[in-house]
């Protein structure tokens, strides 16, 4: 694989290719961090790290910009990222991981690429209601609007990290339906599972996983009861079919905090929470965050150098 790195000056434009080599991390100057492959529909971490200071990092990846932060750490200066693909919408392939940032005056444009590799998700067999297979007619103008509503609440961006790993598991029960599965309602073939659900009666109290901003609260027609916080660098959680709220938007939420109680409202067989993690507009598995950090999610990467 290769890797090239553009330098803006002015109007000259420098680039410069070079094989991609582990390296000791205390020997770089600015290095990136990202995995050479991984599964589709599962979240890695990316980071910028440098002992020098940078400033406006982004990385670009799969059509959307993703705003980092820029905190102290790593005998200098780091960036933090979590990035993964939704395995509806991605296909196994190369895709193009793009890191810019601006040091010492000048703009840096860092190419690199990620394998995505095929992953074998599970089908389900549901039975629910007729209208929440065919919605009835008079439904159609509202899930439309609620569709552009949560569409407007992923696709939040902010550059604060309020995210940490592992994240807090939102409910103590097991996971009773995976990410990933290919859910059939009724005999008829739908959508893939965007997140993950837990057991939880009616009335459990759900904890925020990440610190956050509330940024959407609603009852709607296939989610119930929902409320979306985003954590930063594009990192937004979604609690579905919620019997009570207990926050609104523009709250600010700690880790941990209680932020409602599970139901059985919207789309669903039975009182439960569906919890998902979309990042950057992706949504992907978060069941293994709960097990690791990411420090470890680093480690399983590979550490290149951009600027000696």
């Amino acid at each position: 694989m290769k890797k090239t790195i553009f330098k803006y000056a002015g109007k000259a434009v420098l680039v410069l290719c070079c094989i991609l080599s582990s390296v000791c991390r205390s020997d770089a100057s600015t290095s990136v961090t990202f995995p050479d492959s991984w599964d589709v529909g599962q979240a890695f971490a990316i980071a910028l790290s440098s002992h020098t200071p940078y400033e406006e990092p982004t990385v670009n990846w799969l059509g959307r910009t993703v705003s980092l932060d820029v905190e102290p750490g790593r005998e200098g200066y780091v960036s933090y990222g979590l990035l993964g693909s939704y395995v509806r919408d991605v296909k196994p392939g190369v895709y193009p991981l793009d890191f810019e940032f601006i040091q010492d005056g000048e703009k840096f444009l860092v190419k690199c690429e990620v394998i995505l590799k095929e992953r074998k998700y599970q089908e389900e067999h549901l039975k629910v209601e007729d209208k929440m297979v065919t919605p009835p007619k008079s439904e159609r103008d509202r899930i439309q609007k609620e569709a552009r509503l949560t569409g407007a609440a992923l696709k939040t961006m902010t550059v604060k990290r309020r995210w940490t790993t592992p994240p807090r598991r939102p409910v103590s029960g097991i996971f009773t339906s995976d990410y990933g599965f290919r859910r059939v309602y009724n005999g008829v073939p739908r959508g893939y599972h965007a997140g993950t659900d837990f057991r939880a009666p009616t009335g459990t109290p759900i904890s925020a996983p990440f610190a956050g901003d509330v940024v959407l609260t609603g009852k709607y027609y296939y989610s119930g009861g929902s409320v979306f916080i985003d954590s930063g660098n594009g990192v937004v959680s979604a609690f579905f079919h919620m019997s009570r709220i207990d926050v609104k938007k523009g709250d600010r939420i700690a880790q941990g905090q209680v932020i409602g109680a599970s139901g059985a409202t919207g789309r669903v067989t039975g009182p439960h929470l569906h919890y998902a993690l979309n990042l950057s507009g992706q949504y992907v598995d978060a069941a293994p965050l709960f097990e690791t950090s990411i420090t470890a999610l680093l480690n399983a990467m590979q550490s290149e150098v951009v600027r000696p």
